[in-house]
Protein backbone atom coordinates (compact mmCIF):
# COMPACT_ATOMS: atom_id res chain seq x y z
CA UNK A 1 0.00 0.00 0.00
CA UNK A 2 1.39 3.56 -0.72
CA UNK A 3 3.50 6.17 1.57
CA UNK A 4 2.54 9.50 2.10
CA UNK A 5 4.05 12.07 4.48
CA UNK A 6 1.73 12.47 6.95
CA UNK A 7 3.92 13.64 9.82
CA UNK A 8 2.35 17.05 9.59
CA UNK A 9 -1.00 15.93 9.89
CA UNK A 10 -0.36 13.49 13.10
CA UNK A 11 1.58 16.96 14.79
CA UNK A 12 -1.62 18.78 13.98
CA UNK A 13 -3.93 15.90 15.58
CA UNK A 14 -1.78 15.41 17.99
CA UNK A 15 -3.60 18.73 19.96
CA UNK A 16 -6.45 19.47 18.22
CA UNK A 17 -9.18 19.98 19.76
CA UNK A 18 -11.75 20.69 16.57
CA UNK A 19 -11.55 19.39 12.78
CA UNK A 20 -12.99 20.82 9.85
CA UNK A 21 -13.99 19.07 6.80
CA UNK A 22 -15.01 20.66 3.83
CA UNK A 23 -16.48 19.87 0.43
CA UNK A 24 -16.48 21.58 -3.03
CA UNK A 25 -19.82 22.82 -4.68
CA UNK A 26 -21.83 19.75 -6.43
CA UNK A 27 -19.43 16.87 -5.57
CA UNK A 28 -18.80 13.68 -6.28
CA UNK A 29 -19.83 10.67 -4.44
CA UNK A 30 -16.38 9.70 -4.21
CA UNK A 31 -15.35 13.38 -2.59
CA UNK A 32 -18.17 12.79 -0.23
CA UNK A 33 -17.54 9.36 0.76
CA UNK A 34 -14.07 10.34 1.67
CA UNK A 35 -15.07 13.47 3.44
CA UNK A 36 -17.86 11.34 5.75
CA UNK A 37 -15.14 8.47 6.40
CA UNK A 38 -12.29 11.28 8.02
CA UNK A 39 -15.75 12.82 9.79
CA UNK A 40 -16.93 9.60 11.33
CA UNK A 41 -13.40 8.39 12.02
CA UNK A 42 -12.13 11.67 13.53
CA UNK A 43 -15.55 11.79 15.63
CA UNK A 44 -15.05 8.30 16.72
CA UNK A 45 -11.95 9.95 18.55
CA UNK A 46 -13.56 12.15 20.57
CA UNK A 47 -12.38 15.20 18.29
CA UNK A 48 -14.85 17.83 17.14
CA UNK A 49 -15.57 17.52 14.06
CA UNK A 50 -17.58 19.59 11.42
CA UNK A 51 -17.96 19.05 7.80
CA UNK A 52 -19.76 20.99 5.29
CA UNK A 53 -20.62 22.34 1.75
CA UNK A 54 -22.77 24.70 0.09
CA UNK A 55 -24.90 22.64 -1.89
CA UNK A 56 -27.03 20.16 -0.30
CA UNK A 57 -26.66 16.42 -0.57
CA UNK A 58 -28.53 14.90 -3.30
CA UNK A 59 -30.71 11.58 -3.21
CA UNK A 60 -27.64 9.87 -4.78
CA UNK A 61 -25.43 10.09 -1.60
CA UNK A 62 -28.68 9.20 0.60
CA UNK A 63 -27.21 5.78 1.64
CA UNK A 64 -24.18 6.92 2.81
CA UNK A 65 -23.24 6.72 6.31
CA UNK A 66 -22.94 10.30 8.11
CA UNK A 67 -24.75 12.13 5.48
CA UNK A 68 -27.12 13.63 7.50
CA UNK A 69 -24.40 15.39 9.58
CA UNK A 70 -23.19 17.61 6.11
CA UNK A 71 -23.91 21.62 7.25
CA UNK A 72 -24.48 24.03 4.49
CA UNK A 73 -22.85 26.12 7.23
CA UNK A 74 -20.18 25.80 9.37
CA UNK A 75 -19.54 29.14 11.07
CA UNK A 76 -21.14 29.04 14.33
CA UNK A 77 -18.29 31.95 16.46
CA UNK A 78 -20.43 34.96 15.76
CA UNK A 79 -23.82 36.62 15.91
CA UNK A 80 -25.01 38.56 13.13
CA UNK A 81 -27.83 40.59 13.41
CA UNK A 82 -29.30 41.90 10.08
CA UNK A 83 -32.20 43.55 9.09
CA UNK A 84 -33.68 45.95 6.46
CA UNK A 85 -33.31 49.53 6.54
CA UNK A 86 -33.49 52.31 4.36
CA UNK A 87 -30.30 53.81 3.61
CA UNK A 88 -29.07 56.71 5.11
CA UNK A 89 -32.34 56.87 7.74
CA UNK A 90 -29.51 55.42 10.63
CA UNK A 91 -28.73 58.29 13.20
CA UNK A 92 -26.59 56.37 15.56
CA UNK A 93 -25.98 52.76 16.30
CA UNK A 94 -24.67 52.29 20.08
CA UNK A 95 -24.14 49.46 22.68
CA UNK A 96 -23.97 49.43 26.50
CA UNK A 97 -23.47 46.70 28.76
CA UNK A 98 -24.78 45.79 31.95
CA UNK A 99 -22.74 43.45 33.77
CA UNK A 100 -24.60 43.42 36.64
CA UNK A 101 -27.31 41.67 34.62
CA UNK A 102 -24.86 40.19 32.33
CA UNK A 103 -26.81 41.67 29.38
CA UNK A 104 -25.76 43.34 26.05
CA UNK A 105 -27.60 46.33 24.50
CA UNK A 106 -27.96 47.24 21.04
CA UNK A 107 -29.10 50.54 20.59
CA UNK A 108 -30.41 51.25 17.01
CA UNK A 109 -31.42 55.47 16.21
CA UNK A 110 -33.33 56.33 13.48
CA UNK A 111 -32.89 60.06 12.01
CA UNK A 112 -35.58 62.47 12.54
CA UNK A 113 -38.48 61.49 9.85
CA UNK A 114 -38.04 57.92 9.45
CA UNK A 115 -39.90 55.06 11.42
CA UNK A 116 -38.48 52.99 13.85
CA UNK A 117 -36.74 49.91 13.21
CA UNK A 118 -39.69 47.16 12.76
CA UNK A 119 -38.33 44.19 15.31
CA UNK A 120 -40.16 41.51 13.10
CA UNK A 121 -38.00 42.31 10.38
CA UNK A 122 -34.98 41.23 12.59
CA UNK A 123 -32.88 38.50 11.10
CA UNK A 124 -30.10 36.53 13.01
CA UNK A 125 -27.53 33.74 11.65
CA UNK A 126 -23.80 32.68 12.31
CA UNK A 127 -20.49 32.96 10.62
CA UNK A 128 -17.13 32.70 11.70
CA UNK A 129 -15.51 29.38 12.05
CA UNK A 130 -12.65 28.16 14.06
CA UNK A 131 -10.89 24.68 13.61
CA UNK A 132 -7.39 23.42 14.70
CA UNK A 133 -7.12 21.69 11.02
CA UNK A 134 -8.73 21.30 8.42
CA UNK A 135 -9.29 18.78 5.54
CA UNK A 136 -10.34 20.20 2.09
CA UNK A 137 -11.60 16.88 0.16
CA UNK A 138 -12.05 16.57 -3.87
CA UNK A 139 -10.99 20.20 -5.38
CA UNK A 140 -8.84 21.70 -7.71
CA UNK A 141 -8.64 24.69 -5.92
CA UNK A 142 -10.01 26.55 -2.23
CA UNK A 143 -12.83 28.65 -4.22
CA UNK A 144 -14.17 25.68 -5.71
CA UNK A 145 -15.86 25.25 -2.12
CA UNK A 146 -18.17 28.39 -3.32
CA UNK A 147 -19.95 30.34 -0.66
CA UNK A 148 -18.61 28.73 1.94
CA UNK A 149 -15.20 30.21 1.38
CA UNK A 150 -16.53 33.58 0.91
CA UNK A 151 -18.46 32.89 4.24
CA UNK A 152 -15.32 31.57 5.66
CA UNK A 153 -12.19 33.46 3.98
CA UNK A 154 -10.63 34.73 7.41
CA UNK A 155 -9.98 30.86 8.38
CA UNK A 156 -9.32 29.54 5.13
CA UNK A 157 -6.54 32.31 4.26
CA UNK A 158 -4.89 32.18 7.64
CA UNK A 159 -1.13 30.73 6.90
CA UNK A 160 -0.98 29.79 10.28
CA UNK A 161 -3.85 26.87 9.85
CA UNK A 162 -3.07 23.56 9.05
CA UNK A 163 -4.98 22.98 5.78
CA UNK A 164 -4.56 19.52 4.41
CA UNK A 165 -5.83 19.48 0.56
CA UNK A 166 -6.83 15.75 -0.36
CA UNK A 167 -7.55 15.25 -4.02
CA UNK A 168 -6.85 13.24 -6.76
CA UNK A 169 -8.22 16.02 -9.40
CA UNK A 170 -5.92 17.02 -12.22
CA UNK A 171 -4.33 20.75 -12.25
CA UNK A 172 -4.67 20.63 -8.93
CA UNK A 173 -3.66 24.47 -7.30
CA UNK A 174 -1.86 22.56 -4.04
CA UNK A 175 -3.61 25.17 -2.12
CA UNK A 176 -2.56 23.46 1.39
CA UNK A 177 -0.11 23.73 3.81
CA UNK A 178 -0.17 19.68 3.63
CA UNK A 179 -0.93 18.35 -0.03
CA UNK A 180 -2.18 15.06 0.02
CA UNK A 181 -2.22 15.35 -4.26
CA UNK A 182 -2.31 11.43 -6.03
CA UNK A 183 -3.50 12.21 -9.28
CA UNK A 184 -2.50 8.40 -9.89
CA UNK A 185 -4.81 7.07 -7.43
CA UNK A 186 -8.50 6.01 -8.29
CA UNK A 187 -10.06 8.75 -6.10
CA UNK A 188 -9.88 10.44 -3.13
CA UNK A 189 -11.58 7.45 -1.22
CA UNK A 190 -8.26 5.13 -1.37
CA UNK A 191 -6.21 7.97 -0.23
CA UNK A 192 -8.81 8.49 2.62
CA UNK A 193 -7.91 4.90 3.27
CA UNK A 194 -4.33 4.99 3.58
CA UNK A 195 -4.34 8.34 5.48
CA UNK A 196 -6.62 6.59 7.99
CA UNK A 197 -4.67 3.66 8.28
CA UNK A 198 -1.39 5.36 8.20
CA UNK A 199 -2.55 7.43 11.56
CA UNK A 200 -3.73 4.34 13.10
CA UNK A 201 -7.76 5.62 13.31
CA UNK A 202 -10.29 3.81 13.41
CA UNK A 203 -11.88 1.77 10.34
CA UNK A 204 -15.09 0.28 11.13
CA UNK A 205 -17.60 -1.39 8.86
CA UNK A 206 -19.54 1.77 7.80
CA UNK A 207 -16.56 3.54 7.40
CA UNK A 208 -15.12 0.73 5.08
CA UNK A 209 -18.44 0.69 3.19
CA UNK A 210 -18.28 4.47 2.81
CA UNK A 211 -14.38 4.17 1.26
CA UNK A 212 -15.53 1.06 -1.10
CA UNK A 213 -18.51 2.78 -2.44
CA UNK A 214 -16.53 6.09 -3.32
CA UNK A 215 -14.12 3.72 -4.93
CA UNK A 216 -16.54 1.99 -7.04
CA UNK A 217 -18.06 5.12 -8.39
CA UNK A 218 -15.16 7.24 -9.17
CA UNK A 219 -13.75 3.45 -11.15
CA UNK A 220 -17.02 2.37 -13.11
CA UNK A 221 -17.38 -0.66 -10.48
CA UNK A 222 -13.32 -1.30 -11.00
CA UNK A 223 -13.65 -0.82 -14.64
CA UNK A 224 -11.78 2.01 -15.56
CA UNK A 225 -8.65 0.84 -13.08
CA UNK A 226 -5.65 -1.46 -13.67
CA UNK A 227 -3.59 0.21 -10.91
CA UNK A 228 -2.19 -2.74 -8.50
CA UNK A 229 -2.36 -0.80 -5.48
CA UNK A 230 -6.50 0.39 -5.74
CA UNK A 231 -6.84 -3.54 -5.84
CA UNK A 232 -5.36 -3.60 -2.61
CA UNK A 233 -7.17 -1.27 -0.93
CA UNK A 234 -10.68 -3.02 -2.17
CA UNK A 235 -9.21 -5.85 -0.40
CA UNK A 236 -8.28 -3.91 2.27
CA UNK A 237 -11.91 -2.55 2.66
CA UNK A 238 -13.53 -5.93 2.09
CA UNK A 239 -11.49 -7.30 5.29
CA UNK A 240 -12.74 -4.33 6.94
CA UNK A 241 -16.55 -5.16 6.45
CA UNK A 242 -17.10 -2.84 3.74
CA UNK A 243 -20.04 -3.81 1.58
CA UNK A 244 -19.62 -4.43 -2.27
CA UNK A 245 -22.16 -2.44 -4.58
CA UNK A 246 -23.78 -0.94 -1.25
CA UNK A 247 -24.80 1.86 -3.71
CA UNK A 248 -26.24 1.14 -7.02
CA UNK A 249 -24.03 3.35 -9.98
CA UNK A 250 -25.83 5.17 -12.07
CA UNK A 251 -24.58 8.35 -15.15
CA UNK A 252 -24.43 10.81 -11.99
CA UNK A 253 -22.88 8.62 -9.23
CA UNK A 254 -20.37 7.57 -12.23
CA UNK A 255 -16.88 9.50 -12.60
CA UNK A 256 -13.56 8.74 -13.38
CA UNK A 257 -10.01 10.38 -12.10
CA UNK A 258 -9.25 10.85 -15.92
CA UNK A 259 -12.64 12.97 -17.10
CA UNK A 260 -13.07 9.92 -19.20
CA UNK A 261 -16.29 8.45 -20.29
CA UNK A 262 -17.48 4.89 -19.15
CA UNK A 263 -16.74 2.03 -20.74
CA UNK A 264 -19.28 0.32 -22.98
CA UNK A 265 -20.68 -3.06 -21.28
CA UNK A 266 -18.70 -6.48 -23.27
CA UNK A 267 -20.14 -7.08 -26.27
CA UNK A 268 -20.25 -10.58 -25.90
CA UNK A 269 -22.85 -10.40 -22.95
CA UNK A 270 -25.44 -8.39 -25.29
CA UNK A 271 -27.49 -9.92 -28.00
CA UNK A 272 -27.37 -8.97 -31.43
CA UNK A 273 -29.61 -6.68 -33.04
CA UNK A 274 -31.99 -9.14 -35.07
CA UNK A 275 -31.37 -9.31 -38.87
CA UNK A 276 -34.57 -8.92 -40.54
CA UNK A 277 -34.69 -9.42 -44.54
CA UNK A 278 -37.60 -7.50 -46.57
CA UNK A 279 -39.68 -9.70 -48.80
CA UNK A 280 -42.23 -8.54 -51.67
CA UNK A 281 -45.80 -8.48 -50.27
CA UNK A 282 -48.80 -10.60 -51.52
CA UNK A 283 -50.75 -8.64 -53.86
CA UNK A 284 -54.10 -8.18 -52.28
CA UNK A 285 -55.94 -6.44 -55.29
CA UNK A 286 -54.83 -8.59 -58.29
CA UNK A 287 -56.04 -7.47 -61.38
CA UNK A 288 -58.80 -9.68 -63.15
CA UNK A 289 -58.04 -11.98 -65.94
CA UNK A 290 -59.05 -11.02 -69.71
CA UNK A 291 -62.60 -12.74 -69.81
CA UNK A 292 -62.64 -15.44 -72.75
CA UNK A 293 -65.83 -16.54 -74.53
CA UNK A 294 -65.42 -20.35 -75.72
CA UNK A 295 -65.94 -21.26 -79.28
CA UNK A 296 -67.48 -24.44 -80.63
CA UNK A 297 -64.88 -25.71 -82.52
CA UNK A 298 -66.00 -27.52 -85.50
CA UNK A 299 -66.39 -31.93 -85.92
CA UNK A 300 -63.29 -33.33 -88.53
CA UNK A 301 -65.55 -34.29 -91.44
CA UNK A 302 -64.25 -37.06 -93.29
CA UNK A 303 -65.42 -38.39 -96.91
CA UNK A 304 -67.85 -41.91 -96.83
CA UNK A 305 -66.38 -44.67 -98.91
CA UNK A 306 -67.80 -45.30 -102.22
CA UNK A 307 -69.18 -48.83 -101.09
CA UNK A 308 -70.95 -48.53 -98.14
CA UNK A 309 -74.48 -48.33 -99.27
CA UNK A 310 -74.02 -52.10 -101.36
CA UNK A 311 -75.29 -55.47 -99.13
CA UNK A 312 -72.51 -56.98 -97.83
CA UNK A 313 -72.21 -61.09 -98.24
CA UNK A 314 -70.78 -62.90 -95.35
CA UNK A 315 -68.38 -65.47 -97.27
CA UNK A 316 -66.63 -68.12 -95.08
CA UNK A 317 -63.94 -70.70 -96.07
CA UNK A 318 -65.12 -73.26 -93.55
CA UNK A 319 -66.57 -76.93 -94.98
CA UNK A 320 -70.48 -77.02 -95.44
CA UNK A 321 -72.08 -80.23 -93.78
Amino acid sequence: MKQYNIQPIQSALETAKTVLILLPQNPSLDAVAAGLSLYLSFSDQQLKTTIGCSTPMTVNFNRLFGVDKIKPRIGNQNLVVSFQYPEDSLEKVSYDKDPKNQKFHLTIEPKAGFSPLDPQSVEYSYTGSNADIIFVVGTKAIEDLGPIYEQEKTLLDNPEKTIVNLSNLDKNSQFGSVNLYDPTSAGCSEIALILLKNLNLNLNPDIATNLLAGIESATNNLAQTSSPETYEVVAELIRLGAKKGYIPLTTSTTQTSFGSTPRPTNPFTQRPPRQTQSWPLPNNNPQPLPSVTPQPQPLPSAAPQPDWLKPKVLTSSSTKI
